[in-house]
């Protein structure tokens, strides 16, 4: 889904904070008068009644010499039990096209999230919320690359606004990020074979998965913030609804033997913020060899129940 800086981030937030009640946490990832966009490579830090319809994304590649290209659709839909308690599924179809070979095509893992909406400081514009994610082994294509075994990935959410620094015009500025442990259920495992030709040792891998570390990190700046927490400056309307925003991901097995490396990537784009959905737009950046060898990107429409349906799909189905 935060390196060596996020316990401390935290540690000192939580030094300065205040918990409120659950009673009232609001729908979106809200924070006072800070609301955290939904990002596209990693999950805001909040629980809502919402759904991405869908996002899709473009990941061109050279894989041993040979030009490929992959596409990806994702549906998301996240339903609050509670104000703070969500849960939420995902599901994506993926299609690689390999030049000189035979297109593959099918559905990937189903996940389902739960998700709590753990602390929230409206003063310092500052939220904590934990999640578990399990992805189902066998519900998607092997021979489309969804994993014949599944993976349980417990998840931590933050998000930090910087509105209550006296930084002028970057009080717009925000920060979120995830941190996660992805634990495979079927652990990967290896058998050493000798060549009989050549004499050398081979090692093959079975088709379980490694454990993994993951996490990332969003900056965004908020122009509606800027507007009406900072300085109105005139700007059109459509202006007044923009985000830009920077995304960080990477993720790492953490147990041995391992056939993956550490990738990294780097997602920069712009989020626009209706009165019920937003749309966002981000370039995929591949950072070292092991996340790709080209540039992608990633788009997403998103719908907030709550705006669209507030007496029916729109609210917590329980009321504490």
């Amino acid at each position: 889904m935060s390196r060596m800086l996020l316990p401390a981030a935290l540690a000192s937030a939580a030094l300065l904070a205040q918990p409120i009640l659950a009673t009232q946490a609001q729908a979106h990832a809200v924070a006072g008068a800070r609301v955290f966009i939904n990002t596209l490579t990693l999950d805001d830090p909040g629980v809502a009644d919402e759904a991405a319809l869908p996002t899709f994304s473009w990941q061109p590649n050279v894989n041993g010499g040979a030009q490929q290209n992959q596409y990806v659709v994702n549906v998301e839909i996240d339903k609050r039990i509670t104000e703070n308690l969500a849960v939420g599924l995902n599901y994506g179809y993926t299609m690689t096209t390999t030049k000189g070979s035979k297109t593959q095509a099918g559905f990937q893992n189903l996940i389902g999230q739960i998700k709590y909406q753990a602390y929230v400081n409206p003063e310092h514009e500052f939220m904590v919320s934990l999640g578990v994610a399990q992805s189902f082994g066998g519900t998607g294509n092997v021979a489309a690359g969804a994993d014949t075994y599944g993976t349980t990935s417990p998840t931590l959410y933050w998000g930090k606004g910087l509105g209550d620094l006296p930084i002028g015009y970057l009080r717009p500025l925000a920060i979120t990020g995830t941190m996660g442990y992805g634990i495979a259920n079927n652990g990967l495992k290896t058998t050493t074979v000798v060549d009989p030709d050549s004499g050398n040792s081979v090692v093959n891998y079975n088709n379980g998965n490694n454990n993994v570390f993951f996490g990332g990190l969003a900056l965004q700046y908020s122009i509606p913030y800027l507007t009406s927490q900072v300085k109105d400056f005139g700007l059109p309307n459509w202006m007044n609804r923009l985000v830009p925003v920077v995304e960080f991901t990477w993720q790492s097995a953490t147990t041995r033997p391992s056939n993956m490396q550490t990738s990294y990537q780097l997602a920069p784009g712009i989020a626009y913020s209706g009165d019920s959905y937003q749309l966002a737009a981000e370039l995929l950046v591949p950072l070292n060899a092991a996340a790709g060898t080209s540039i992608g990107f990633i788009a997403q429409i998103h719908l907030y129940f709550d705006d669209i349906f507030p007496n029916t799909l729109g609210k917590p189905l329980v009321n504490w």
